[in-house]
C-alpha cells in the first residue's frame, strides 16, 4: 500500500472554513490536497490532476455533492474512485441517496470527528 504522503485527495466544498479545516486534517496525516468550491469546479480539478479519493460536501451550488458523485460513477475513468461524502444532512434519507448515487461513505458533519475521517479514507485507499 501507498503511504499517504502519495495519496492527493480532492476536497469539494463551498464553506472556506470547513474547506481549510478539512484540508488541515488530510494534510497534518500526510495527505496531498486540492481544493474545489463545488462540484462543477471539482469535476475541472479532477481532469486536471491525479486524484485518489474525494471527500465532498453535499449541498453546494452550481452541481452538489450527490451530482458530482452520480457524474463520477457514470464515467468510467472514475468508478472506481473512492468517494466521501462529509455533510451536515443527517437523516437516513439523505444517507440512502448518497449510497445510492455511488459514495463509498457518508460521514456527518455534526459531532465530527477527524480520525473517523483518517480512519474511512484508510480503509479507501
Amino acid at each position: 500500500m501507498l503511504s499517504a504522503a502519495k495519496r492527493t485527495i480532492l476536497i469539494a466544498e463551498d464553506s472556506i472554513t470547513t474547506r481549510t479545516q478539512i484540508a488541515r486534517v488530510l494534510e497534518s496525516a500526510g495527505y496531498e490536497v486540492v481544493v474545489s468550491v463545488d462540484g462543477t469546479d471539482a469535476l475541472q480539478k479532477l481532469a486536471a490532476a491525479e486524484i485518489d479519493a474525494l471527500v465532498s460536501d453535499i449541498e453546494m451550488p452550481n452541481l452538489d455533492g450527490i451530482g458530482l458523485t452520480e457524474r463520477l460513477r457514470a464515467n468510467p475513468d472514475y468508478e472506481d474512485l473512492p468517494i466521501v461524502l462529509l455533510t451536515s444532512l443527517a437523516s437516513d434519507e439523505d444517507k440512502m441517496r448518497g449510497v445510492e448515487a455511488g459514495a463509498n461513505a457518508y460521514i456527518t458533519k455534526s459531532g465530527f470527528d477527524q480520525q473517523v475521517l483518517l480512519d474511512t479514507l484508510e480503509r479507501l485507499l
